[in-house]
């Protein structure tokens, strides 16, 4: 019975030493939670609701209400490309994620579409909206039931 009672002692400490084991945990966290933007684009111009978000995804949710078909691009300061649509006819919808890393004015325009590059590089008549990212937002690794 002592026998027993000391082998059964024994493999417990064994087990119990063997957990949790010398190396730490990287616990890298998660990036910001997405953020949904609406854009409405008309004959006159493109809006983009709400102005102004922090660094980090951000989905843009965009509807085409106006007569001819476009495509959205999302653009920096420096005027390179971020992100686009491709074409929206009217009165549908498309969606485009962006990961904005830095602060700073983004345009977002319509542009015009075409079957050939010099229709697609017209200028187009509908005026461009500004939008405003702010510094990094928090990380999304404290937030419920998030995927």
């Amino acid at each position: 019975m002592r026998r027993w009672t000391f082998g059964i002692c024994a493999v417990i400490s064994v087990t119990a030493a063997g957990c949790g084991g010398g190396t730490t945990f990287a616990n890298k966290p998660r990036p910001p939670t997405p953020v949904n933007l609406t854009v409405y684009i008309n004959n006159a111009r493109v809006s983009v609701s709400p102005s102004s978000v922090g660094a980090g995804p951000v989905v843009f949710i965009v509807s085409n209400a106006a007569d001819k078909t476009v495509s959205l691009n999302i653009g920096s300061s420096d005027g390179t490309s971020i992100g686009t649509t491709g074409p929206i006819n009217p009165q549908s919808t498309a969606q485009v994620t962006v990961d904005f890393r830095d602060p700073g004015l983004y345009k977002v325009s319509a542009g015009a579409t075409g079957k050939t590059q010099a229709q697609q590089n017209q200028p187009s008549s509908i005026s461009p909206a500004t939008l405003h990212i702010g510094k990094q937002r928090a990380s999304g690794s404290n937030q419920l039931l998030q995927p």
